[in-house]
């Protein structure tokens, strides 16, 4: 059967429905059907090439487009972390300024509850008159010169009142 078949195929070369086909017939339906197989050829790399170029554009244009989308995403989460985390810097500085305004407060009622030494400002322990109080004895003694004039223990006593050499004021 396979005989027949190639004999049937090689007949058909030969001749075309039983015409007799010559050699420059031939030749000429060979260079024709080689012609025409170049040009389906180039015509076919030409359209892969402009159909690669086309996906290729295609391709960048919708990395493009993705890239695009994902930064505006990205500054949009960007913008939303900054303004999370300002207001909890915010919150967090309001409570630490509310802590350090109370703990300011408390220790300024502590120290106006307090008296100081007119002499050197350190924390008095010996009480000389309404506004005048000293940590040591030397401080009262080394202020007493200037302060003997204002004194008013002294001046209500009527006497000299304590003095460089005295023993100290009231002790608290």
């Amino acid at each position: 059967m396979d005989e027949i078949l190639h004999d049937d195929n090689h007949d058909m070369n030969d001749d075309i429905s039983g015409i007799q086909v010559d050699d420059r017939l031939k030749k000429t339906m060979f260079d024709l059907e080689q012609h025409w197989l170049a040009e389906y050829m180039d015509a076919r790399e030409r359209l892969l090439s402009t159909l690669t170029e086309k996906m290729h554009a295609e391709f960048l244009s919708d990395q493009t487009k993705i890239r695009n989308e994902l930064l505006a995403q990205f500054k949009d989460e960007l913008e939303s972390t900054k303004k999370d985390l300002e207001k909890k810097y915010e919150d967090q500085l309001k409570s630490e300024v509310t802590k350090v305004v109370e703990r300011h407060k408390r220790e300024t009622s502590q120290a106006k509850k307090k008296q100081w030494c007119w002499q050197c400002e350190s924390e008095a322990i010996y009480h000389c008159c309404w506004n005048t109080a000293y940590c040591s004895v030397e401080c009262q003694q080394s202020h007493w010169n200037s302060h003997r004039k204002f004194c008013r223990r002294r001046n209500k006593d009527g006497n000299n009142g304590p003095g460089p050499a005295g023993a100290p004021l009231n002790q608290q």
